[in-house]
């Protein structure tokens, strides 16, 4: 089917006129989702040895590039598929180490937006502390944020991790089972964050005292660019793709 899709898209075999675009959409975004099982989100971000579920055996048969299935709601694939495809061209990639483009209010509204379950005030108060503790140690908070999200699956968890955690970002799940780190509140768990971002960045001292107990297994400096997450922070081939999919639903979203 998706070389059916891309033979429609491309126009050199095409589909009789009895077949909507529409209708093959759909379908496949309905055989994707059957076959993906759990979904895409998981915070432990198929580290080290991620377990054998529907949605890893999807990740290799359904070779959909993240930029034609941005990570979203179903509902999503559907109304933003069209117009995502063409905000790419004018894209240009943020570094991990930057001051960001997006305020506070657009981080919390595109939170809330995708997880309509969380309380306004909440998302507020986070995309706020991702702010104020990206800046302090000059660590982009977009790219911080979209993390997160893709790590929490928007702040809806539901794997290893517990909201009771403040565990944003999967620090310490090595493996299908383990909990990860735990920290004794929001800030203090998004500055950790922060911190393994930025030890991965930039070889720059750090501002406030390490909170992140997994700073020391982190060679400094090691990490370019978004792309050169993937390897390091997490396994996933894709890891990367995902994070940069976010970023760009977020600035389209503006």
């Amino acid at each position: 089917m998706v070389v059916l899709s891309h033979l429609y898209r491309m126009k050199k075999y095409p589909l009789p006129r009895l077949v909507p675009p529409m209708f093959i959409r759909v379908l496949l975004v309905f055989v994707f989702i059957v076959l993906s099982g759990k979904g895409i989100f998981s915070e432990e971000s198929s580290r080290l040895t991620p377990s054998i579920s529907p949605a890893r055996f999807t990740e290799n048969l359904v070779m959909l590039h993240p930029e034609f299935f941005p990570l979203a709601k179903p509902i999503d694939y559907f109304v933003e598929l069209p117009s995502f495809t063409h905000h790419k061209k004018g894209f240009r990639m943020p570094s991990i180490m930057g001051k960001g483009l997006m305020p506070v209010w657009e981080l919390a509204d595109f939170l809330e937006k995708n997880n309509p379950s969380i309380p306004l005030k909440k998302a507020n108060t986070i995309a706020r502390i991702y702010v104020e503790e990206a800046r302090h140690e000059g660590v982009n908070p977009d790219v911080a944020f979209s993390q997160m999200c893709l790590e929490t699956g928007f702040m809806r968890f539901g794997g290893d991790v517990h909201p009771d955690q403040y565990n944003f970002c999967g620090l310490g799940v090595a493996r299908t089972g383990s909990k990860g780190l735990s920290f004794s509140n929001m800030r203090l768990g998004i500055r950790a964050h922060i911190q393994h971002l930025k030890a991965y960045a930039s070889t720059q001292k750090m501002n406030h005292p390490i909170v992140d107990k997994r700073f020391q297994f982190v060679q400094r400096g090691s990490v370019k660019n978004i792309d050169d997450l993937s390897g390091r922070w997490a396994s996933d081939r894709n890891y990367s793709s995902k994070i940069i999919s976010l970023i760009k639903r977020l600035y389209q979203e503006k």
